[in-house]
C-alpha cells in the first residue's frame, strides 16, 4: 500500500502499533512485552510494518528482501518452544522449515544483487530479482514465526487463538489502516480534480463499440478535439476526444470517440462527464489512433459502408468540401477515401429526432510513391475513427521516364502521375462542358507527349492550338484552297445531280484521289521528319459538314495506313478537338449512308490503333453527340463538369454511381480521372492549379479583350482554384 508522503506512512504506523499494542495487553494481561513465545507475533507485526511503510512502501529491492529474511530468521532460530505442550514436533518442523525458505531468500537476494547490479540482462540475475520480489515480502516471511507463536502460547484459551490469527491475517490481507488512510487521500484528491473539472453533462447513449454521446449541461465546452472524462456504466471510465454536438428540441447532445481508458481513476459519478482537456493528451491519443502527427478527426464510420464506398458521420461544421481526402487507420496502415458526396440524416434518438450529415467517400487505397494509389480489399468496422488527410505529408511521388504530373489531389499535396504510354494506346476521352479547363488539361498533355518524342497529329477546327502550340513550331497539313473548294462543289453536285448522280460521283472520286495522294505526301513526310513532332489540322475555309468529315477520314486514314506499312516504328497520337463534330453519333441524326461509312472509317483507328502505335484522344462537351463506337474503345477518361444527364448515364458504365453524381458539381480545373493512364486503381478526383501565363494566352485569342475581362477571369480563376465548400 502506498502513501503519498512519509508523514501519512508514519502515522499508518503509529496507530498500527497502538492497536497492536492493545490486543497483545488484552492477550496477555501484561504491559511490557517480555521477549517470551507470547510476544513473537507482536515483534513479528512491528517489523513487517517497519519495513513495508517506511523502507519499502512501493516494491521490494533484493536489500529490503535481506532484511525482512535475516529478521525473521534471527526471531526462528531464538523461539523457544520447550514448554508448549500441544503440537511441540510439528510447529517445531514448521519452524524449521521456515527458516530454511528465509535462508533461500536470502541467498537469492544476494545473488540478485551481485548479477543484476552487474550487468541487467543477465538471465540468472532477472529470474533471482523476480523471485526475490515476491517471495521476499515481509508479509511471507513474518507470516510463519508469528502463526508459531500464537498457535504454541495461546494452547489454553482457543478464542484468544482464533481472534489473534483472525487478527493477524487482517493486517496482512486487508491492511485496513493503510487502506482508510489511502481513501481518505483518494477522495481529497478526487475532490479536488472534479471541481477543477466540472461536469458538462451526462452519458446518455454508448453505440458499440467507443461512440458515446452526451447530455450536455454546456454546449461552448464540447468543441470539437476537446479531451473529456467520461464514467460509463459498466464501470470503466474513459478519455473521450469530442466530435460534434446536435440540437434534439429543447436539449444539445454531443457526440464523442473513446480513446483510452484511464490508468488512475478519477471520483466521478457513473455516468457523468467532466472536462479533462490537455492539449498534448490530446494529440498524443490521436496519433496513436490515426498513426499519424496533427491528424484530425472528422468523423467515424456508420452502417452501409463497403469495401468500395464508405459512410461515415460528421457534424455539419466539419468543414470538409467534395473531394477531400480522408483516412482510416486499419490493421497498422493508413486507407485512404475521397468524398464523393454527402446528405442529410435524422435518426430517432430516444423518441427526438436527430438530424446529422452522413458523407460519402469513394477508397484510393493504400498508397505509395511507387505505385500511387493501390486498392484495399477490406474495410473498415463501424465506428472506427477519420481523420483528414489535409494536415498531412504524403512522400513525393517517383515519376518516372515517361510519366508526369496531371494534377494533385484535393486537400492533399498528393501529386497524381500520368502515364504517357496508357493513354495513348489505349485511347483516352476528355470531356466537360465549355470552360472547365479541359483544353488546358489536353494542351498540357500534347506538350508532354512531343517531349518524349510522339508525333502527335491534331484535328482542331475552333484555331486555339495554332497560337497556344505555336512554340512547338508546328506543321499544318491539309488541302489546298481550290482542292477544298473542288471537294465541296463535288459533294454538292451529287447532292442536286441526276438520279444516281453517275457522273458527279466519279468527278467526286476522282477528285478524293487526288487528294489522297497530296494528304500521303503529306503525312509521309511528317511522320519521317526527325525534327518537328506536332501537326495541326485545320479546315477554315470548308463550311461544309460533309466536306469537313470527308477530309478528316482521308487524313486520319492516311496516317492509319502508314503505321500499318510502318508497324510502330512511331508512336502516334491524334487529338479530336470538339469531337462531337468530327465523330458524331451518326446514327438516327440524319446522316445518309456515305457519310455514316465516313464515321465508321474513323472509328476503325480506334478499334485498330493500339496494334500500330496509333491512339487516339478525344475531347467533347457532350458524350450523346460522339460515336459510342470511339467512346467505348477509350480506356482512360478525364471528365470535367457535365450536367446533361445523357452523359451522365453513358458515364455510369464507367465510374461508380457515386462518381457520376458528383460529376456536376465538379468545379473548374477539377475533374475525375481513371483508367490504364492513371497512376490509380480506382477513380480520383484532381485538382489543376490556377495558371495566369495561360489564362493570358486564352484571352490574347481574343479580339483585344478588355482590361476588366482580364481582371474578372483572373479573380475567377484565382477562386475556382481555391477551397470550395458546397451545400451538402
Amino acid at each position: 500500500m502506498s502513501f503519498s508522503s512519509i508523514k501519512e506512512r508514519f502515522f499508518a504506523l503509529l496507530v498500527n502499533a497502538v492497536v497492536a499494542y492493545c490486543v497483545f495487553r488484552w492477550t496477555t494481561d501484561q504491559s511490557l512485552p517480555t521477549g517470551g513465545l507470547e510476544s513473537v507475533w507482536l515483534v513479528s507485526a512491528m517489523s513487517l510494518w517497519f519495513l513495508s511503510l517506511l523502507s519499502a512502501p512501493w516494491f521490494v529491492p533484493p536489500r529490503d528482501a535481506i532484511i525482512s529474511a535475516v529478521g525473521a530468521i534471527l526471531v526462528l532460530t531464538t523461539m523457544d518452544l520447550t514448554s508448549v505442550d500441544l503440537f511441540a514436533s510439528e510447529l517445531n518442523r514448521v519452524r524449521w522449515v521456515t527458516l530454511f525458505f528465509s535462508v533461500t531468500v536470502v541467498i537469492l537476494a544476494v545473488v540478485a544483487l551481485v548479477l543484476h547490479d552487474k550487468d541487467q540482462r543477465s538471465p540468472l540475475g532477472i529470474f533471482s530479482f523476480k523471485l526475490t520480489g515476491v517471495f521476499g515480502k515481509g508479509e511471507i516471511l513474518f507470516s510463519a514465526p508469528a502463526i508459531v507463536s500464537i498457535i504454541g502460547f495461546y494452547q489454553g484459551s482457543f478464542e484468544k487463538m482464533s481472534w489473534l490469527i483472525l487478527y493477524w491475517i487482517l493486517i496482512v490481507v486487508a491492511q485496513p489502516i493503510e487502506r482508510i488512510f489511502s481513501a481518505v487521500r483518494q477522495l481529497a484528491a478526487d475532490s479536488g480534480n472534479v471541481g477543477k473539472q466540472p461536469t458538462v453533462g451526462t452519458v446518455v447513449r454508448v453505440d458499440h463499440p467507443d461512440i458515446v454521446r452526451v447530455k450536455l449541461t454546456s454546449v461552448k465546452a464540447w468543441q470539437s478535439n476537446r479531451l473529456f472524462t467520461a464514467s460509463l456504466p459498466d464501470g470503466s471510465q474513459r478519455f473521450i476526444v469530442s466530435l460534434f454536438s446536435q440540437t434534439q428540441g429543447t436539449e444539445v447532445v454531443g457526440t464523442g470517440l473513446c480513446v483510452a481508458t484511464l490508468a488512475e481513476p478519477v471520483n466521478l459519478p457513473v455516468g457523468m462527464v467532466c472536462a479533462s482537456h490537455d492539449e498534448e493528451k490530446t494529440e498524443q491519443f490521436l496519433e496513436e489512433l490515426s498513426g499519424a502527427k496533427d491528424a484530425k478527426l472528422v468523423g467515424f464510420v456508420v452502417e452501409d459502408s463497403s469495401i468500395g464506398t464508405l459512410h461515415f458521420e460528421v457534424s455539419s461544421r466539419v468543414g470538409l468540401n467534395e473531394g477531400d481526402v480522408v483516412f482510416a487507420r486499419i490493421d497498422g496502415q493508413d486507407i485512404f477515401y475521397q468524398i464523393v458526396g454527402a446528405e442529410t440524416y435524422e435518426e430517432n434518438f430516444d423518441q427526438n429526432p436527430r438530424g446529422t450529415h452522413i458523407v460519402r467517400a469513394a477508397q484510393l487505397g493504400a498508397y505509395s510513391a511507387k505505385d500511387g494509389f493501390t486498392k484495399y480489399t477490406w474495410l473498415p468496422s463501424m465506428n472506427t475513427p477519420l481523420f483528414s488527410a489535409g494536415s498531412r505529408q504524403f512522400e513525393a511521388p517517383i515519376i518516372g521516364e515517361r510519366e508526369f504530373v496531371i494534377g494533385k489531389v484535393p486537400s492533399t499535396n498528393v501529386q497524381a502521375i500520368a502515364r504517357i504510354d496508357e493513354l495513348i494506346e489505349y485511347h483516352t476521352a476528355v470531356l466537360g462542358v465549355t470552360g472547365t479547363g479541359k483544353t488546358e488539361l489536353v494542351l498540357d498533355v500534347v506538350r508532354e507527349a512531343v517531349a518524349q518524342g510522339t508525333k502527335v497529329f491534331c484535328v482542331d477546327f475552333t484555331g486555339d492550338y495554332r497560337q497556344r502550340l505555336s512554340d512547338l513550331d508546328p506543321v499544318f497539313p491539309s488541302p489546298t484552297p481550290a482542292q477544298a473548294q473542288d471537294l465541296e462543289k463535288n459533294l454538292f453536285d451529287v447532292e442536286t445531280g441526276t438520279y444516281g448522280a453517275p457522273a458527279e460521283k466519279k468527278a467526286l472520286q476522282a477528285g478524293m484521289d487526288a487528294l489522297r495522294g497530296a494528304a500521303e505526301k503529306q503525312i509521309d513526310g511528317f511522320l519521317k521528319d526527325k525534327d518537328n513532332h506536332l501537326a495541326i489540322f485545320e479546315l477554315g475555309e470548308i463550311t461544309n459538314t460533309k466536306a469537313t468529315l470527308r477530309l478528316t477520314e482521308l487524313y486520319l486514314s492516311t496516317i492509319m495506313r502508314w503505321a500499318q506499312a510502318h508497324r510502330r516504328q512511331q508512336q502516334v497520337l491524334i487529338v479530336l478537338e470538339e469531337a462531337h463534330t468530327i465523330v458524331p453519333e451518326v446514327f438516327s441524326s440524319g446522316f445518309d449512308a456515305n457519310t455514316q461509312f465516313v464515321v465508321s472509317r474513323i472509328g476503325q483507328i480506334a478499334l485498330q490503333g493500339r496494334k500500330y502505335g496509333v491512339g487516339l484522344m478525344v475531347i467533347s462537351q457532350r458524350t450523346a453527340l460522339v460515336s459510342k463506337t470511339i467512346l467505348s474503345q477509350c480506356n482512360t477518361f478525364l471528365t470535367h463538369s457535365l450536367i446533361d444527364q445523357t452523359s451522365l448515364n453513358f458515364l455510369s458504365s464507367v465510374y461508380s454511381t457515386q462518381h457520376t453524381h458528383l460529376i456536376p458539381n465538379l468545379g473548374r480545373f477539377e475533374f475525375l480521372a481513371f483508367g490504364k493512364g492513371i497512376k490509380s486503381e480506382r477513380p480520383i478526383v484532381l485538382k489543376r492549379d490556377f495558371d495566369p501565363k495561360k489564362l493570358e494566352d486564352s484571352l490574347s485569342l481574343r479580339a483585344k479583350p478588355s482590361e476588366e475581362e482580364v481582371k474578372v477571369e483572373t479573380v475567377a480563376g484565382e477562386r475556382e482554384s481555391g477551397p470550395r465548400i458546397r451545400p451538402t
